[in-house]
């Protein structure tokens, strides 16, 4: 083998498996207590991901696209070092309420000059989009911490004005092509929150057990 390399165990504080591998990931042998439980030999099944039965429970290794890294899975939980751990996936997320707040800026503005001969409609118009935007900053700002109840959050808020705004054009109350645009942007915004939804789900799993006490100099190692 040429490398190796030390994967905390999620459930398990201060234990962890130690996976060595060649070169390309032709051959992988995963080691528990100094003793071998599993080895997987072939780029193919890694690349799909590949799963054998332990002690430990069911581990599953699999390699993670960018950058292309051996991320080792026990009885469902990512090892903490995994480049594909669902609270560092989370993490990613942040830029989908960042691009939600700069648009709650754009519309709320709109909305706000809809108004502007109603003075006091306006101002509620304003606080209410005031709220928005505050929200949308808030989730940017702890998604980006791996914090799933903030994705539960803006996903929730996003919902709900995207409910309110399409019961607003069905009734007719308000209406115009721009009204229809951001109406087909919010459909589109719902569609990839909730493809991620699972992945906030994950998060909130992996969040129940404290992280491992671990060397953050456990990297690739030639052995």
């Amino acid at each position: 083998m040429d490398f190796e390399k030390k994967y905390p165990i999620t459930q398990r504080l201060d234990e962890y498996l130690l996976v060595q591998w060649t070169r390309g990931y032709k051959d992988v042998d995963v080691y528990y207590n100094d003793q071998l439980i599993g080895s997987v030999h072939g780029f193919g099944k890694l690349n799909k991901g590949t799963s054998f039965p332990s002690d430990l429970g069911l581990i599953t290794l699999k390699l993670s696209e960018k950058p292309i890294t051996l991320d080792v899975i026990v009885d469902g939980y990512h090892s903490p070092v995994n480049v594909s751990h669902p609270v560092k996936e989370l993490k990613r997320t942040s830029t989908y309420f960042l691009i939600l707040s700069v648009l709650a800026f754009i519309a709320g503005s709109i909305e706000v000059g809809l108004f502007s001969l109603w003075t006091d409609v306006q101002l509620v118009i304003l606080g209410i989009n005031l709220v928005i935007l505050g929200c949308y900053i808030l989730c940017t700002v702890f998604v980006g911490r791996g914090k799933p109840w903030a994705f539960y959050l803006g996903f929730s808020v996003f919902s709900l004005c995207t409910l309110i705004s399409l019961l607003t054009l069905i009734s007719g109350f308000l209406s115009g092509s721009l009204l229809y645009i951001f109406m087909v942007v919010r459909i589109g915004g719902e569609i990839v929150l909730a493809m991620n939804l699972k992945t906030a789900n994950l998060a909130f799993r992996h969040l129940k057990y404290k992280a491992p006490s671990f060397d953050e100099q456990l990297l690739d190692s030639k052995i």
